[in-house]
């Protein structure tokens, strides 16, 4: 936690150049942004990092488990037994999803996060009971779904709390905290893995997450709602104000109030629905926005692959398995370094061009990645992934995750980011299953129709429809929105 907080101060100094009259607006919402992702991503980042840096405690772990029962694993089924469990995180992940929405609306911002940290810390104590009093790792694979089941109302709220806590002007530093913080906890998960620190002890591993969690709830439990949701929603002038004095300091709110007061008035006079998932899907401002929210976060898929098995990918075209290891290090610390960038560049550079300029960059290197592991250049392939990663930290990862609360109004923003969220794990899955199997059998050359001929397809329809959101109200994002539908819809009357 000491490393993240160090790392955080990286990007510090140009934002709080650019803020001067609100230096200390910022150094409260930063502090407090930056607590909010590490108690989220800390759990699910350090626990897939490290187990995965401590492969070998999970193989014995197992194999133990099943020997002491009369029924040794061999060696396919521990790696059928391993694939399982990896691969049932993301369809839990797609149901939590889907009911987080009505969590967040119904119940609150607050009470979503403190459900979902409660949750995933005892699904900590479950796999830590899993791997001690109780060794059966059936318990270890209920504790992981019971994590992803709330790892995305985790994450909903805080990308939530995130945006509407924030002034307009410090909206996008604050929300592009949602990446950078995966990134530091993945980075802090990855050496405390290693035998030497945590590595020995599985249970240590496993356990590591609770107390943490425990401490969050503090927090969380002293923690206000959201302004937004208290004036917006629950028509809560006072509980709003005290919700700014929490998080924006003790001074004069009211302005911001006219704000938060025009954008209630604006929600209720955009026709768009009451925020149930028919209305998103049958509003046509609405569903434009949940597609192009989509579309931005399908460039993300490629990190995916490249996360979990750049070491394989590495070894694959000729690499030294040594060197493929320190590579991959490597790469975890460039990512972190770019979303640290990334933070800077924010409320500094527009979204759009930010997003479009590094997705070109990032996909125009992982072309050359194909290119260069189908006939063999591994120092050429290596440039390439480091090339990419570092284009998909900066521009891709950051932005298109805090872009589909931004294009909807309050009544429809954590049903719009499920939805998305859903979908994104959706296609997480497909691709990540092909992509490994036919870089086997065909070479890099699969990138080229999985990932990249489809992202610079959706790379050109964001150029054409996606809408600046940076510096902007919600109210004249969603009037942009529908004045594009409109002018589309005449252009094709005129057809």
């Amino acid at each position: 936690l000491t490393l993240s907080l160090s790392l955080s101060l990286l990007p510090f100094p140009i934002s709080l150049l650019s803020m001067q009259p609100s230096r200390v607006l910022f150094i409260r919402l930063f502090s407090i942004g930056w607590l909010l992702t590490t108690i989220t991503n800390f759990p699910a980042a350090f626990t897939h990092t490290s187990l995965n840096t401590a492969v070998h405690l999970v193989n014995s772990y197992l194999n133990e488990s099943y020997s002491n029962r009369g029924t040794p694993l061999e060696h396919a089924e521990l790696v059928l037994f391993k694939s399982g469990m990896n691969n049932v995180w993301y369809a839990a992940q797609v149901a939590g999803a889907l009911l987080s929405a009505v969590v967040c609306d119904r119940l609150g911002r607050k009470f979503a996060y403190i459900a979902s940290i409660f949750m995933m810390s005892s699904a900590s104590a479950l796999q830590t009971l899993s791997t001690t009093l109780l060794p059966f790792p059936e318990l270890m694979i209920v504790g992981r779904i019971i994590m992803a089941l709330f790892s995305p109302l985790s994450d909903a709220a805080l990308i939530l709390y995130l945006q509407e806590c924030a002034p307009t002007h410090l909206r996008g530093t604050l929300s592009s905290l949602f990446s950078t913080g995966y990134a530091v906890m993945c980075l802090i998960g990855m050496p405390l893995g290693h035998e030497s620190l945590l590595g020995h002890s599985l249970p240590l591993l496993l356990f590591i997450p609770l107390p943490v969690g425990l401490l969050s709830l503090i927090f969380l439990v002293f923690m206000p709602e959201t302004p937004k949701y208290l004036m917006i929603t629950k028509r809560d002038r006072v509980g709003a104000l005290r919700s700014l004095a929490f998080f924006q300091g003790k001074s004069d709110h009211e302005s911001t109030l006219e704000a938060l007061t025009q954008e209630m008035n604006n929600n209720n006079d955009t026709k768009s629905g009451d925020g149930s998932l028919k209305s998103l899907l049958t509003t046509p401002h609405l569903r434009r926005a949940m597609f192009l929210s989509i579309s931005a976060l399908f460039l993300t898929l490629p990190f995916y692959p490249i996360l979990q098995s750049s070491t394989h990918f590495f070894t694959t075209i000729g690499m030294e398995r040594s060197y493929a290891q320190i590579q991959s290090t490597l790469l975890m610390v460039l990512l972190t370094i770019s979303c640290l960038v990334s933070t800077s560049l924010m409320d500094v550079i527009p979204r759009r061009k930010l997003l479009l300029t590094f997705s070109t960059l990032a996909y125009s290197s992982l072309f050359v990645f194909s290119l260069a592991a189908q006939f063999g250049y591994t120092t050429v392939a290596s440039i390439a992934v480091f090339s990419f990663l570092f284009a998909y930290g900066v521009g891709i990862g950051p932005v298109a995750w805090c872009l589909s609360p931004e294009l909807v109004p309050l009544s429809h923003r954590s049903i719009m980011f499920c939805i998305c969220y859903a979908s994104h794990s959706i296609l997480v899955v497909i691709t990540n299953f092909m992509t490994i199997p036919l870089f086997d059998i065909i070479g890099g050359i699969c990138f080229i129709p999985i990932f990249i001929v489809p992202a610079f397809l959706l790379i050109i329809l964001l150029y054409f429809y996606l809408p600046e959101t940076a510096g902007r109200e919600t109210h004249d994002i969603i009037h942009e929105l529908r004045c594009a539908g409109k002018i589309v819809g005449e252009k094709a009357i005129g057809a």
